[in-house]
């Protein structure tokens, strides 16, 4: 569980978390728009949402083998070359592509699927512990990526950030065939996928799950801009946002037996509109509503990974797991290439991150009444 979940810290942080911080540096540096530096932020999410589901199956396949290798080589190495383009499109493409498979082989959908198939007789303990490891990304990349871009300037960083979730997966490649379905996989992956699509509460979660992400992808790309737009140093900005992931233990811990006595479902909706209201203390502008955010923010977004992922779960056939957890992966992958790059453009022409923030806050408060609205069932 313990490699499980430093690959999770490393993909996320690679660039997930990281790219906020690097944004104002690169433009800085070389000039680069927002709106560009969003549409690849997006971009990388797009292909994430893609091979989500590559990612999944190839850990039906051949359990952690399959999806950390791929990793290591494709996804890790795009972003190192990225750090050496100096035209923004090849930038943009090498930088896209890495993200987009260390994403796709790395995020929750792929690794709380090897947790849950790592513990049978407890797979959502095992979810539970394992993103109770992955809460630390962002408490660690943050913080961490602020004070290496102050010192050694953005490439140098991404360099490091590159080399850190090549280790990560290739740690994780050490694991061989765990995380494999211990039933055969479907021989037709599309008609498992179609199969999962047919049913209405499958559905109404993803389009709630596109939802959710299309705010916290967002916020997530932005928040380090948006608190030095309000007046915050990139330092402290950093530490605010390293204290927002930290704050994501909060909403882990006893998760499990809390989930036990009131179930998924109705501890998700509350996590979404807790989120709402954490969110909407950065439109304050200020150090005080800042730690706001990140404690009511960083606590409800850490519980809603792993809810979301036990409430996905239930929902699936357990030998297409890894494939069909892919599709949560879609959807946040297309949530992902929307949301940063309509808060890039609505910046660019507003000259402000207000509309940003209203955009995430809006898209919560809709998630909490559709999943209000009920989605029992298989």
């Amino acid at each position: 569980m313990a490699v499980l979940g430093i690959v999770t810290i490393t993909s996320y942080g690679s660039w997930l978390y990281s790219f906020g911080v690097l944004i104002g540096p690169i433009h800085d540096d070389v000039g680069w728009g927002t709106t560009m530096l969003g549409v690849t932020f997006g971009a990388g999410f797009v292909i994430n949402g893609g091979a989500s589901v590559v990612g999944g199956r190839l850990l039906d396949r051949y359990g952690c083998r399959g999806p950390f290798l791929l990793q290591a080589v494709v996804g890790g190495g795009s972003l190192l070359a990225a750090t050496w383009a100096t035209h923004q499109v090849v930038f943009g493409a090498l930088y896209a592509l890495g993200a987009g498979i260390v994403g796709a082989t790395g995020f929750y959908h792929v690794t709380t699927a090897a947790a849950a198939r790592l513990r049978p007789d407890r797979p959502d303990l095992a979810i539970a512990r394992l993103t109770m490891i992955g809460a630390l990304c962002s408490a660690i990349y943050l913080p961490m990526t602020a004070w290496m871009v102050e010192a050694w300037g953005w490439r140098s960083t991404g360099r490091v950030l590159a080399l850190l979730a090549i280790a990560g997966a290739l740690l994780t490649v050490t694991l061989g065939e765990s995380g494999r379905s211990g039933e055969a996989a479907s021989k037709n992956p599309w008609q498992a996928m179609r199969s999962a699509l047919g049913r209405p509460a499958v559905r109404r979660m993803l389009l709630v799950f596109f939802l959710v992400w299309l705010a916290y992808t967002t916020i997530l790309g932005y928040q380090v801009p948006i608190m030095t737009g309000a007046g915050l140093g990139l330092g402290a900005a950093g530490a605010i946002g390293g204290l927002r992931g930290f704050g994501q233990l909060f909403g882990r811990v006893g998760l499990m037996g809390v989930v036990e006595r009131f179930g998924a479902d109705p501890l998700l909706r509350l996590a979404y509109a807790v989120s709402a209201v954490g969110v909407a203390f950065l439109l304050v502008g200020t150090v005080p509503a800042g730690i706001a955010y990140a404690v009511v923010a960083g606590a409800s977004l850490g519980a809603t990974s792993p809810l979301q992922a036990i409430y996905a779960r239930a929902r699936f056939d357990a030998p297409d797991l890894g494939l069909l957890m892919g599709l949560q992966g879609l959807a946040v992958g297309l949530a992902g290439g929307i949301g940063p790059v309509v808060g890039g453009v609505t910046h660019d022409l507003t000259g402000s991150w207000t509309p940003t923030v209203l955009l995430a806050v809006v898209a919560l408060v809709c998630s909490t009444l559709l999943l209000g609205n009920g989605s029992k069932g298989r």
